[in-house]
């Protein structure tokens, strides 16, 4: 598609002049040729947003530092272009970068297991080195929590690699581990019942499943929207990446990200998503919804659309307020304030108080499906608090 280089402190960008028929690989850019820069070099160490989000966030850095440290080489020593060579043909999305540091070694079957055990071993220190499997498997992944990258079939047996043709009935799926970061032990089962809600909810949501653990909670899986059925690759782009923001700081509000949403897809049906999307964040307690957690696709015809919603589940944003303002608030939420952004947005009163209403519906269910899947009696109890205080706004 294109070349980068270093020029200085960032990046530049120029399409190949074999690529093209007016397709642009955000939204915001023009396609005529010449230098493209990034808006913020500073957002994504000196990278346009759209090739910031292949970079690793924490747990791929941490992998990364593993890795060089027993090569005895230091992350200090790669530049923004070395980072993307070793993410090669493994990150999210459609882009593969060239020359590739990170090759794959093929399908075998995998132990998730033997897996999660190793990012046990990995987060607490006690392993020499970064195995070979998670760090090819994990390495690119964005988010926080370990995960990898894995083929699975509909008994939950997991191969890897992706990267080639799936065999007849596995498809590629993300499955997470729990993280240090983890407020709950239970994570896996959290999130299982935090996406089966937001179907209730009538949010679009990939298919996900809880995969049974040998010891302690399950493994929360969810099958890669980003790739499609015979293992191909959908371009996919964040509302951080296409403004070239940092998903780090509170930047925008839900008001500016439905007009993104308006503006990319030209959908009204889109916008009333992101509103119920919205809406379930706050009644939900989902308060981690940066710039980062909203995402479009693109079809190999340039045509883009809202991608599924993804990362849901109980968490405390920044000061334990929302990453995204509603109405000029960012905690202590109302619900005159989602139907003030409503009214702004054009969505008819009686539409977002039904939207509203569902989704609280589906949001009060969200302790008894959470008991179905298994979360511990202590999480329990803080779900349903969150729950509580929040509709008695």
């Amino acid at each position: 598609m294109g070349r980068l280089a270093l020029d200085g402190n960032s990046v530049v960008f120029e399409y190949d002049s074999a690529f093209g028929n007016g397709l642009a690989l955000n939204p915001t850019w023009r396609t005529a040729p010449g230098l493209v820069r990034p808006r913020d070099p500073r957002a994504f160490d000196g990278l346009h947003g759209v090739f910031g989000d292949s970079l690793p966030d924490a747990w791929g850095e941490l992998l990364l530092e593993r890795r060089l440290r027993h090569a005895e080489r230091s992350t200090t020593e790669l530049t923004v272009l070395d980072r993307l060579a070793l993410v090669g043909r493994e990150g999210r999305g459609a882009l593969v970068y060239e020359p590739s540091q990170n090759e794959g070694s093929g399908l075998h079957e995998l132990d998730l297991d033997r897996l999660a055990e190793e990012t046990r071993e990995i987060l607490s220190g006690s392993a020499d080195d970064v195995l070979y499997e998670i760090e090819r498997l994990g390495g690119s992944s964005g988010g926080a929590r370990p995960k990898v990258h894995v083929a699975l079939d509909d008994s939950g047996h997991a191969r890897a690699d992706e990267r080639a043709t799936l065999p007849a009935g596995f498809t590629s799926w993300i499955v997470k581990f729990h993280g240090s970061v983890d407020r709950f032990d239970d994570i896996g089962p959290l999130e299982a019942a935090y996406a089966e809600a937001a179907r209730v909810a009538d949010i679009e949501m990939p298919r996900t499943r809880l995969i049974p653990a040998k010891h302690g909670p399950g493994y929360f899986a969810t099958e890669r929207f980003d790739r499609t059925a015979q293992g191909g690759r959908l371009h996919m782009l964040s509302v951080a990446g296409m403004l070239d923001v940092d998903w780090n700081l509170p930047s925008i509000s839900y008001e500016l990200l439905l007009d993104a949403v308006r503006g990319v897809t030209r959908d009204e049906q889109a916008v009333v998503q992101m509103f119920r999307r919205m809406a379930f964040n706050v009644l939900a307690g989902n308060r981690d919804d940066h710039t980062k957690q909203h995402a479009f696709l693109m079809d190999e015809h340039g045509v883009w659309r809202l991608s599924p919603a993804f990362d849901l589940t109980l968490a405390a944003g920044p000061g334990n307020e929302h990453y995204l303002t509603i109405n000029g608030r960012g905690r202590d939420i109302e619900r005159s304030d989602l139907l003030a952004v409503a009214q702004a947005q054009g969505i008819n009163s009686r539409r977002a108080a039904e939207i509203i209403d569902g989704v609280a519906t589906a949001v009060a269910k969200l302790p008894s499906i959470a008991n179905e899947f298994g979360i511990s009696r202590s999480t329990a109890t803080e779900l349903k608090t969150t729950i509580e205080r929040q509709h008695s706004q």
